[in-house]
């Protein structure tokens, strides 16, 4: 693999720096590779990914995330929203958007009131994404805009439901019933994916990953994702293991599609599963390294009404 920070055939210049909304913001300049070797220059006009919080609290208690300790209540303002999403779309700066948290779920009305902003400003062709752990799943037909959503991406760390909820450390974490009943009310059956973390306690192994895909067959998602645990705490650090250690290249139930390479930052793969009875789903995984990467790989709007260039980043506006 390339170890070249800059300037050769094979391998661009990493960073670049452009203004976003009147501030100088280093951004990763290359797309990643699918050798390893060969990186190809962005296109003159950087576009990122934004990351939208509408608010910071989370109902959950994973041992394993960053913002564990966090319990802060803020939703943001709407008009200040729109008005930075208005300037954003002025500099063509937006590539796709997440709506994350907090719980996004936790205020369905404002909820609403972010998506119809976001498809209002940006057009229906911008490609939206939820993330959830699930919480308030259930009023998932409250959303006007529904139909026009890319996906919604449902944590799910367990096929076991007892398993599962103590990793949320919240019993209101929706049951396997749940699930399948809040999936078939969708007509629309490729917005559901499951993002499984992997952990050396929970879905460790192969043959765990191979049980955690039967179960997605038989909830009705469309596709799973999994992640390897990053350190970003002492519980996680003792949890992480190799994502190549679980989904394996040599396993004969997965048929590996694409993948690629960025640096020594992260590494990621899609394919497809197939069950022993037949059935079948597609993965992705990634395995993402926690190092200071020098530069902005994403926009997050955040619950305290900034733009930042990244989770925890330095504010923009």
């Amino acid at each position: 693999m390339c170890e070249k920070n800059s300037g050769c055939v094979a391998c661009p210049e990493r960073t670049k720096t452009v203004t976003i909304l009147g501030k100088p913001v280093i951004v990763k300049n290359y797309i990643c590779s699918r050798d390893g070797v060969h990186y190809r220059p962005k296109p003159d006009n950087v576009q990122l990914q934004l990351s939208v919080c509408p608010v910071s609290f989370c109902p959950a208690d994973c041992r394993f995330c960053c913002a564990r300790e966090t319990k802060t209540d803020r939703r943001i303002d709407m008009g200040t929203f729109a008005a930075v999403m208005r300037r954003l779309k002025e500099e063509d700066r937006v590539r796709g958007v997440k709506i994350t948290g907090g719980e996004p779920f936790t205020d369905i009305g404002l909820l609403n009131e972010v998506i119809s902003i976001l498809f209002e400003i940006f057009g229906y062709n911008l490609e939206l994404a939820i993330s959830t752990n699930g919480i308030g799943l259930k009023r998932v037909q409250e959303i006007k805009d529904l139909v026009h959503l890319e996906t919604i991406h449902v944590s799910r760390h367990h096929y076991d439901d007892t398993v599962n909820r103590r990793i949320f450390g919240n019993d209101a974490i929706p049951d396997t019933a749940e699930l399948k009943e809040i999936i078939a009310g969708t007509p629309f059956k490729n917005l559901w994916v499951f993002n499984c973390m992997l952990m050396k306690d929970t879905i460790h192994s192969p043959e765990e990953a191979h049980r955690f895909l039967d179960y997605a067959i038989a909830t009705g998602v469309s596709k799973v994702g999994f992640m390897e645990c990053s350190a970003v705490n002492e519980y996680a650090a003792s949890q992480a293991i190799p994502y190549e250690a679980v989904i394996r290249e040599d396993d004969p139930s997965m048929l590996f599609t694409k993948g690629y390479y960025d640096y020594e930052f992260c590494h990621c793969s899609d394919g497809i599963y197939a069950s022993e009875n037949g059935g079948i789903i597609p993965f992705y995984g990634r395995s993402t390294k926690m190092v200071d990467y020098g530069y902005s790989r994403g926009l997050v709007y955040d619950s305290d009404n900034h733009l930042r260039d990244g989770f925890g980043g330095e504010i923009i506006v």
